[in-house]
């Protein structure tokens, strides 16, 4: 079923009055592509599914913002790459250096699993690699998921000097990345381990 701006336009106003029978049948619609175009992005069967379902509860949830929208197709596949890069944030910061095992038994391509392994172990020489004081704060930060003031707290330093040690080896992490060509572990190890 596929509606017109108008048609949809109405529906989304219904859901954001709270409607439920509205909401239901915006699921029915919008389930299929949600759910096939997170798979395209993780992978995973299981994990498509458990984030489909996180991404429409989260819809209904916030239900009021649905009054605003033009083009809900647009807003929720958006809804859907954040909701992914989210998870892969967490999943990364939950390591202890190392890539998370669930993460790479749920992908369902065993290349681009090594790839994430490979790219998240490069990543962490390069950090080893930075000045003692960079890769301190940069542990600190991105891998055990500290606040800029928690890590200045700990270090000594100024607020100031921690945000400057951060932008530093984020700007080294970035280059070696975009060295290594591979777009899609770009996208997402540089906003699921930079940009936290």
């Amino acid at each position: 079923m596929h509606l017109d701006a108008s048609a949809e336009h109405e529906l989304l106003l219904s859901v954001a009055r709270g409607d439920e029978k509205s909401f239901k049948q915006l699921v029915d619609i919008y389930w299929w592509p949600v759910y096939y175009n997170i798979l395209t992005l993780t992978k995973s069967t299981v994990t498509a599914q458990e984030f489909t379902q996180d991404i429409f509860l989260k819809i209904w949830q916030k239900r009021a913002l649905l009054a605003e929208v033009d083009n809900f197709m647009n807003y929720v596949f958006v809804a859907g790459k954040n909701h992914v890069i989210s998870a892969m944030r967490k999943k990364v910061l939950d390591t202890n250096a190392a890539l998370p095992d669930d993460l790479v038994e749920t992908n369902n391509s065993p290349g681009l699993a090594m790839d994430y392994k490979e790219t998240w172990d490069a990543i962490l020489k390069v950090i080893d690699s930075m000045p003692k004081k960079q890769q301190q704060v940069m542990r600190m930060s991105r891998i055990e998921g500290l606040s800029n003031k928690e890590i200045a707290e700990r270090t000594g330093l100024s607020p100031s000097a921690v945000k400057w040690h951060i932008v530093a080896g984020l700007n080294t992490i970035r280059i070696f990345l975009a060295t290594r060509n591979r777009e899609f572990l770009l996208i997402l190890l540089s906003a699921a381990v930079l940009l936290y």
